[in-house]
């Protein structure tokens, strides 16, 4: 039985991990068309857009999709993901409203770069928000084929429609998040095709009815986990603000050329891991208490699997940047060997910190990452403030990142070993 378990895990993985590399392959591979297509400033613009729209949809469904995976009963879980999605959709309708007001009501200097491109945040956010409580819904069920497809399908459409519309159209930073959004749009509707048993009656009355309910009883997501998340990804995202602000939009462009090459594939292969791993899990942790055995196994696997390629671009990024997205493109090369030692440990690190979700531990993943964004601001501010360059910005950025990311991995395994007699969601 424990051979036959270890084995549909490892398969598991091997579903979600193919797909999401193939997601990313695309991508990477018409990157050097892409690359040629578009100026630095072009992504910086680009970047800044994304990083306001991200920032919105990571409290999109307000976290109440982690509650899709831990409710034991199948029509409970359900109900769950009417919550979510009702919350998504009123979120980006007042996204919407705000943007309005915000960009067209007043003239803000830090936001008339990115007006022509703010109208499509609300549908980015919406897909986004959507498209999460799906995989979820795909995860609780074993689904990963599904998940896999759907990540495929985005990243494919995505990339070929910026090229597309940079062929057809004048170019502008538009086209890009245009091409964005189309991406999501597709895999929305795959992946609502792909769940018939979940759309029949999602939204009926008994679905309303018990919104407040569970709205309740997953109010620690919401007080807690929304904030965090909402903290890690504004964390994620504020080094494209700060340039933005400090060294213009064409240095940022370059930054966000190597995050896009690098660190989405990073989070997309970390997650695809992390969705087996958090139903794995729930599952040892129901029936053991424990779920160090899957922590050690998972690890393990991620390490060795890390090993080679980010060694290989910690020495040849900048050269390999220049020879295959152009010269141009060599300090985005640089960037990406600054950064290549947060990089691998947010590839190995980062799939386990739902245990802390699990541990019920989510006011100490909030304090956390309130000390994470004293840090990183302080790192950008210390490498302004004494260095005067990128470079050494981005330094102190990832060291701080990588001290983080060492202090989830010990934490995460201790709590990994904990006993608990139930898994605490409230």
């Amino acid at each position: 039985m424990k051979l036959n378990l270890k084995t549909e895990y490892v398969k598991n993985i091997a579903v979600v991990f193919s797909g999401t590399a193939i997601a990313q392959t695309i991508p990477i591979l018409l990157s050097p068309i892409l690359s040629r297509l578009y100026t630095p400033d072009d992504f910086g613009i680009y970047a800044l857009a994304m990083s306001i729209g991200v920032c919105i949809a990571a409290i999109a469904a307000s976290q109440y999709n982690h509650g899709i995976m831990l409710e034991e009963e199948t029509h409970n879980a359900k109900k769950v993901v009417a919550l979510s999605i009702f919350v998504t959709i009123s979120i980006s309708l007042i996204t919407l409203v705000a943007l309005v007001i915000a960009v067209f009501g007043f003239h803000i200097s830090s936001l008339e770069n990115i007006k022509s491109v703010c109208i499509l945040l609300p549908p980015y956010v919406f897909f986004s928000g959507v498209i999460s409580s799906l995989n979820y819904w795909n995860n609780r069920n074993k689904k990963y084929k599904i998940i896999s497809k759907g990540r495929v399908i985005s990243a494919g459409v995505t990339i070929i429609s910026q090229i597309i519309l940079a062929l057809i159209f004048k170019i502008t930073p538009l086209l890009l998040l245009l091409g964005f959004v189309l991406g999501q749009f597709c895999s929305f509707i795959f992946l609502f095709f792909s769940t018939p048993d979940l759309n029949s009656g999602l939204f009926g009355g008994s679905y309303f009815a018990s919104m407040k309910l569970f709205g309740i009883k997953y109010k620690r997501f919401l007080t807690y986990t929304s904030f965090a998340d909402l903290l890690n990804v504004l964390l994620l995202q504020l080094p494209v603000f700060i340039l933005t602000r400090l060294v213009g939009v064409a240095q940022t462009g370059q930054f966000a050329f190597s995050n896009r090459l690098l660190a989405m594939p990073i989070r997309f292969f970390s997650s695809s891991v992390g969705e087996v791993f958090r139903q794995r899990a729930i599952e040892e942790y129901s029936q053991r208490g424990n779920c160090s055995k899957v922590f050690f196994q998972t690890f393990k696997g991620l390490f060795l699997l890390s090993i080679l390629p980010f060694t290989i671009l910690f020495i040849f990024a900048p050269d390999i940047f220049a020879f295959v997205f152009g010269e141009v493109w060599r300090e985005a090369g640089v960037f990406t060997r600054i950064l290549t030692p947060m990089f691998f440990f947010k590839f190995t690190v980062s799939p386990f910190t739902y245990i802390y979700y699990i541990a019920g531990r989510q006011k100490e993943d909030f304090l956390v990452h309130l000390l994470m964004l004293v840090l990183i601001i302080s790192a950008f501010w210390g490498g302004y403030t004494w260095f005067k360059n990128v470079n050494s910005m981005l330094l102190l950025y990832s060291s701080s990142y990588v001290s983080i990311y060492v202090y989830y991995m010990v934490r995460s395994y201790c709590l990994s070993k904990k006993q608990l007699t139930s898994i605490i969601y409230n």
